[in-house]
């Protein structure tokens, strides 16, 4: 989702193919996904929570100032927990990648290159996250609140076919909201370290995300974000994208999100839209 995620970059040296890497991959997707229940029972033991689990799809454009479009398909299932002071998350992804053979998802994009075009598809990078809170985030129960979070971004992509670079990334980020009666505001500044996979020095990179939502009524909000990251490379745009987004409260337990984006630079997608439910327990 919008920066939130996902992109691509050139390179022809990522090619060292290997049915015992695909093996071990796969390995560690079964082994994240089986402890994720132990690790929610835990937590649960200790402060009783929320779950949360949210499915949904996003689809991005763009030539990124070169001549080939580059097209991808992003299919996210993302698990969380919640508590007062806390919240886990883990999220599996499947990616449907159109690009050039030489074409690498990082998270980031520079022109793709003019190798022939292929599409390739499969699970893509796994990224875990734990945020510690100073408050339980909602209009209700603070005006202000703000909170730290960590990532890993777990190389289970299979490089091979360009989906991802075999490498872990790291995020830390502080998150600042600001709840009114019927908007809020928000600001998230971080810091990502990448991993470099061979042949390749990728930059470590700030990001920022501001935005905010207004509640037009008690099921429907509409809101605005922009989501800015330094480039990874040298001699590319700096990242920068914007986009307009609406809630629906379905019930009490069922939130539905839809949203539009448009890139600002030449690292950007030209276009993009994606759509989210969240189911709580």
């Amino acid at each position: 989702m919008n920066g939130h995620g996902q992109r691509l970059q050139h390179t022809g040296l990522l090619k060292s193919c290997s049915l015992t890497s695909s093996f071990v991959r796969l390995n560690t997707i079964i082994i994240i996904a089986s402890a994720l229940p132990a690790l929610f029972n835990r937590a649960a033991a200790a402060d009783e929570g929320i779950v949360k689990l949210t499915a949904g799809a996003e689809y991005i454009s763009g030539d990124y100032g070169d001549t080939e479009s580059v097209d991808q398909l992003y299919v996210p299932l993302t698990t969380r927990y919640t508590t007062s002071r806390s919240t886990l998350r883990l999220t599996i992804p499947y990616i449907r990648l159109t690009a050039p053979a030489d074409a690498v998802q990082t998270g980031n994009i520079i022109p793709p290159g003019t190798n022939k075009m292929r599409t390739d598809s499969g699970i893509g990078d796994v990224i875990a996250g734990v945020t510690f809170h100073d408050t339980l985030n909602t209009e209700a129960s603070s005006d202000l609140a703000i909170d730290f979070t960590a990532k890993v971004k777990l190389g289970t992509a299979d490089e091979d076919k360009g989906l991802g670079t075999g490498e872990n990334d790291y995020t830390m980020q502080a998150e600042l909201y600001n709840y009114h009666d019927r908007f809020m505001l928000f600001g998230i500044l971080g810091y990502k370290f990448r991993g470099d996979p061979p042949g390749i020095n990728l930059n470590n990179s700030w990001l920022a995300f501001v935005g905010g939502n207004y509640r037009l009524t008690r099921s429907l909000k509409v809101g605005l974000d922009f989501y800015y990251q330094e480039a990874l490379i040298p001699d590319i745009d700096n990242q920068m994208e914007l986009s307009a987004f609406l809630g629906y409260k379905i019930s009490s337990t069922t939130f539905l999100r839809g949203y539009l984006l448009k890139g600002i630079t030449n690292a950007s997608p030209d276009w993009g839209a994606g759509a989210f439910i969240t189911f709580m327990q």
